[in-house]
């Protein structure tokens, strides 16, 4: 819905216009009225022979300027649209409160299959002795869903073995990731 002022401003100059069509813009837009009111004004409780198929596109037009659709240039070429404003306002959470807004966003990113996950990198290209999964579930001591979760955000590496996924032990001792989850596990 747009501005009191935009209102003002839009409806006087199509009354300024003056022709039939502008005040049946100014009408809709003064009445703040919607797209639906205007189909039944101009065309459904109107007999056939009534009709002014011109009115009723123009009103329709400015419903659709008052619900922001279309600019105030599409009524009346005269005027400019406004530049749209953007509000930037900054707020202060705390940590908590942000990790478990990001896991809800990603829960909705998943169900919504937004969620694109990273590709496995092929074995060929791992160094180091290689673990699978569960071994490297039980050597950090968390889940499977967790191991997958850092894939997909690519903080630790898979490597594709077949059907499976395999670790380089190496990388996973120096990964940041890893150590941060282990030491706050420990504490």
């Amino acid at each position: 819905m747009r501005t009191k002022s935009e209102i003002e401003r839009a409806a006087s100059a199509l009354r300024r216009m003056g022709t039939p069509e502008s005040l049946a813009q100014a009408e809709v837009i003064e009445g703040r009225r919607s797209e639906t009111w205007v189909f039944e004004h101009y065309l459904k409780n109107v007999p056939e022979e009534e009709r002014n198929e011109q009115l009723f596109y123009a009103a329709r037009d400015a419903a659709q300027y008052l619900h922001g659709k279309i600019g105030i240039s599409a009524l009346c070429a005269d005027l400019e649209d406004e530049p749209k404003q953007t509000c930037r306002e900054t707020i202060t959470i705390d940590l908590m409160e942000y990790r478990s807004l990001i896991s809800r966003i990603e829960r909705i990113e998943r169900r919504l299959g937004l969620n694109v996950r990273k590709p496995r990198k092929n074995i060929r290209e791992a160094s180091g002795d290689m673990i699978s999964q569960s071994e490297l579930c039980r050597y950090i001591g968390c889940g499977k869903s967790t191991v997958k979760r850092w894939v997909d955000k690519g903080l630790i590496t898979g490597y594709r073995n077949g059907y499976s996924v395999q670790y380089s032990r190496q990388e996973i001792d120096r990964n940041p990731t890893v150590q941060e989850y282990i030491s706050k596990k420990n504490h």
